[in-house]
């Protein structure tokens, strides 16, 4: 379970179930934009970038399932594809949706409240969910010979994904990783692009601006220092790239918060995404349980 403000693009091995609580999130993968409302429940498919950005802090339920869970009882969910796109409002069961977010809170619960037989419940859940979510999210079958282009593709995502992520701060060149992954340049930035759903050089402005401003808020370190830290070549690139991703200039964000009274988890909240630990999550479930979590799309 976490709060979240943003949440810089990034690809995941496992499905990952959301299921929002509260506020309004919009989430962009392969250059498309999604707005999902409170009551919403949406589906990533394994090793697809995506990047989530709130206006205000949004709860959110999350359940990453490795598609090797099932290898056992339904191999074929390997071949399976959920779509993004929310069902149509006049072809959607609303009972299918409030029960798959019931579902996803018992599932929550159980793995939240560990006992003797908490695992068995937690995995019988999981796959009564799985059975349940193509009734309620498009789905498509792909055949093997695209799965295992996917999993080739998939295993450059996270080569690139790795790459970037030890070398943000340093000067990045294309050339220089795609020299590292043995490819050329041109084949590079059009997988990139096709993956991303942006170019090589707007993915890591955007990762060096959410580095940046973690430390503006969470550091008092010059505007220079946050800038050689996050890789930006001089202070006047660092001011148009923050000024493009969040509207104002890294000092004027600094100031908005200068003056508020923020706890550390309000901080480390606005930085990124707060996790909830286990106790708070299970007082959050409690409130959710009780109530009617898919009553609203």
């Amino acid at each position: 379970m976490v709060n979240l403000l943003y949440r810089t693009p990034h690809v995941h091995k496992d499905f990952e179930v959301c299921l929002l609580l509260e506020g309004t999130v919009c989430l962009l993968s392969r250059g498309r934009e999604y707005t999902y409302e409170k009551g919403s429940l949406w589906v990533i498919n394994p090793f697809t970038s995506h990047e989530l950005i709130a206006e205000q802090p949004a709860l959110i339920l999350s359940l990453q399932i490795s598609p090797a869970f099932f290898a056992a009882v339904f191999p074929q969910i390997e071949n399976m594809e959920f779509s993004l796109d929310a069902p149509a409002r006049d072809g959607q069961d609303p009972d299918i949706r409030a029960s798959l977010a019931r579902m996803l809170l018992d599932i929550a619960s159980a793995y939240f409240h560990p006992g003797d037989y908490s695992a068995l419940r937690c995995a019988g859940l999981i796959c009564l969910f799985f059975e349940k979510l193509p009734m309620y999210l498009p789905c498509a079958r792909i055949s093997e010979k695209e799965r295992q282009l996917s999993a080739t593709r998939a295993q450059r995502v996270r080569k690139i994904s790795s790459y970037i992520d030890s070398h943000y701060s340093e000067k990045l060149l294309l050339t220089d990783m795609a020299r590292e992954l043995g490819l050329t340049m041109s084949y590079l930035s059009h997988f990139f692009k096709s993956v991303f759903g942006m170019s090589f050089q707007s993915y890591v402005m955007k990762m060096r601006c959410e580095k940046a401003r973690q430390l503006l808020l969470l550091t008092d370190f010059s505007l220079l220092d946050i800038s050689i830290a996050c890789g930006f070549s001089d202070i006047k690139y660092f001011n148009q790239g923050f000024r493009r991703q969040f509207g104002c200039s890294p000092r004027q964000y600094r100031q908005h918060f200068e003056h508020e009274e923020l706890s550390q988890q309000q901080k480390s909240m606005l930085s990124t995404q707060d996790f909830l630990s286990p106790a708070a999550s299970r007082v959050t479930l409690e409130k959710y349980l009780s109530s009617d979590p898919g009553g609203s799309r």
